[in-house]
């Protein structure tokens, strides 16, 4: 083990002092971020290959050890999707197409050499197609899936999923976005939607690299270390070409372990003071309920972002940036300059900028037609999420270091069923990390609604954070109760382990073992105890709310036996305030005093569960 450190801190050694005679004396932005090509459902089955490749992170500078060493002409050794047949792309993958209420047929096609997965991160399917450590695709072997695509118009992506190994072959290159499209959006056209021009893919990722002495090679890093590189796309140093009106950028944080904070600006490395405003207009699953206007996001790998940024008001030959904010991170932040608070830290990555956007002539894009208008929707949950009514159980996940990271103190067994849902069924979840670092978390099959989150009694705002959306992956910092309700509706199945949905830390170095193995996984049924009903909470609270109409002067009729919670909602869940309760037996009294008129959701919180009802306020 003492040799193998040696060896290992030799590497790191030899990565470092590469970087800092290449990368770190690179000029900026030199190198057009690579559009990947779209294979659209609608045309038949999708056929996917796996495949090594040689890749040119910084093809500009050919003399680049990012490109190789001198032994490696064509460039370091990665991985990457295709369609069958070609060899267009040497890392990531196309984008997919799917369409909403569509079959989709998929066939993936290994042919890296060792076993992996294929997930489909985001997407409603059945377990046996999810993608996850169950459905192994055996080198030289093909995968087929086939299935209705549930989901609404959002932006997804796809990865491998092999336990223990998904950390090295998503960093090898291994990903590629899917923008899922509604036939009956009527949202679709007001927003820009011409890929490659004002709708444009970004996978942020990151970079590390190492020399192997004994071959005289340059190999990606795909251990547990510091990458200082930023990718987008795939290259370093990028620029993108957009046109002088509204453009959507559908912002991938593709890091295998790094949060992200970006915001936009004239100038780069522009104080926080001059960052520009833009809109957030859709996160993981779908849209926002309403454009949300923000400066900075930050969020955590696995988590999308669409925004809008009004160009309009630039000329031919101007630039802007896509800012890495990665200096406001505090050090709980995996990608912080800071210390973390175990020992590790202090691992941001290079350049105060993502990405530069160069603004060209709309005689650039052919055929292209401009959006001139900014952002102006309302949308609403799904029905079965507008409220916190018919709850049938609820659960608390508790993200913890002892001494690994872990969820509940478990790790992953391939064998182990930690949860089973009755199918059709609504549950809130409450993630409590109780770390001192940051974890994404994420949940496979369903896209749920983040009802509140509570950080040592202070409620954090949901639209500050870009929580007013649709989410399967959601940054949980320390200290935080975040609460979220799904609907565990479809594709039922036997409740044995292999046939589970995953939940678990998109840092991949702790889903992994490497870290403890934070993962867990559950079955969605209509078997067993679903057969006789739902599953109910013991001592779950019952209350009945009086005079209801009211015309101010509200009661909550229940008993607690300690302290409690009540939260008042408006008629789209958004929370408007929230009252302590002492213990009582009978009648409490509420304050509704200062609302208007209308429709409201009264939600009582105890230590056994959450009871919720409607109030008209006349």
């Amino acid at each position: 083990m003492q040799n193998f450190t040696k060896t290992y801190n030799h590497l790191m050694a030899a990565a470092l002092l590469l970087l800092a005679t290449t990368a770190f004396a690179q000029p900026t932005f030199i190198n057009k971020i690579p559009i990947p090509p779209v294979i659209d459902a609608n045309d038949g089955t999708i056929l996917l290959e796996m495949r090594k490749n040689f890749h040119k992170f910084n093809p500009a500078v050919p003399s680049d050890t990012l490109n190789g060493g001198i032994n490696q002409p064509n460039g370091i050794t990665t991985f990457g999707y295709n369609k069958a047949g070609d060899s267009t792309l040497t890392i990531l993958g196309p984008t997919l197409r799917w369409h909403a209420n569509s079959d989709v047929t998929i066939m993936v096609h290994n042919l890296i050499g060792e076993p992996t997965t294929t997930h489909w991160h985001g997407a409603e399917v059945p377990p046996h197609m999810d993608g996850g450590p169950h459905s192994p695709i055996m080198p030289n072997s093909t995968w087929m899936v086939q299935f209705p695509v549930l989901d609404k118009a959002s932006t997804m992506w796809y990865h491998p999923h092999y336990h223990d190994h998904t950390l090295e072959q998503v960093q090898m290159g291994l990903s590629g976005m899917i923008y899922v499209e509604d036939a009956s959006d009527p949202i679709r056209n007001t927003l820009p939607h011409t890929y490659g021009v004002d709708d444009i893919p970004v996978i942020i990722g990151d970079l590390g690299v190492s020399r192997n002495n004994n071959l005289g090679l340059i190999l990606v890093d795909t251990v547990k270390s510091k990458r200082p590189l930023n990718l987008v796309n795939g290259v370093t140093n990028p620029y993108l070409e957009v046109p002088a009106h509204w453009v959507r950028l559908r912002i991938l944080n593709g890091s295998t372990r790094k949060g992200v904070k970006f915001g936009i600006a004239d100038a780069y490395g522009a104080p926080l003071s001059a960052l520009k405003d833009f809109y957030l207009i859709a996160t993981d699953g779908g849209y926002t309920l309403e454009p949300n206007k923000q400066r900075a996001i930050l969020n955590g790998p696995g988590a999308r972002d669409e925004i809008m940024i009004d160009l309009s008001g630039y000329a031919p030959g101007q630039k802007l940036y896509l800012q890495n904010l990665n200096q406001e991170l505090p050090g709980y932040v995996v990608g912080s300059p800071q210390p973390g608070p175990y020992g590790g830290g202090s691992d941001p990555t290079i350049g105060k900028a993502f990405l530069e956007l160069r603004i060209v002539a709309d005689s650039n894009f052919p055929g292209y037609v401009p959006v001139n208008n900014p952002p102006s929707f309302t949308t609403n949950w799904e029905q079965a999420l507008q409220d916190t009514s018919n709850i049938v159980k609820h659960r608390t996940k508790n993200l913890v270091k002892e001494p690994h990271f872990t969820i509940d103190g478990t790790t992953y067994s391939m064998t182990t069923i930690n949860d089973t849902v009755c199918v059709d069924t609504k549950e809130i979840w409450t993630v409590h990390n109780k770390t001192k670092v940051a974890h994404p978390f994420h949940i496979h099959k369903i896209q749920f609604r983040v009802l509140d989150i509570d950080s040592m009694g202070t409620m954090i705002d949901l639209v500050e954070r870009g929580f007013n959306g649709p989410k399967d992956d959601v940054f949980v910092l320390p200290n935080w109760k975040l609460r979220f309700m799904g609907y565990f509706n479809d594709y039922p199945s036997e409740p044995t382990f292999d046939h589970g949905y995953m939940y678990h830390c998109h840092i991949l170095t702790h889903e992994d073992s490497i870290g403890g193995g934070m993962m867990h996984q559950f079955v969605v049924t209509d078997q067993g105890q679903c057969i006789s009903g739902v599953e109910t909470e013991n001592l779950m609270p019952t209350m009945s709310l009086f005079p209801n109409p009211t015309d101010g002067v509200l009661y909550l009729h229940g008993q607690s036996m300690g302290n409690s919670m009540v939260r008042v909602l408006d008629a789209q869940g958004r929370f408007l305030r929230d009252q302590r309760l002492t213990p009582f037996d009978g009648d409490a009294a509420l304050n509704m005093q200062g609302l208007t008129p209308g429709m409201y959701f009264v939600e009582w919180r105890t230590q056994y569960g959450t009871a919720t009802s409607k109030v008209i306020l006349r």
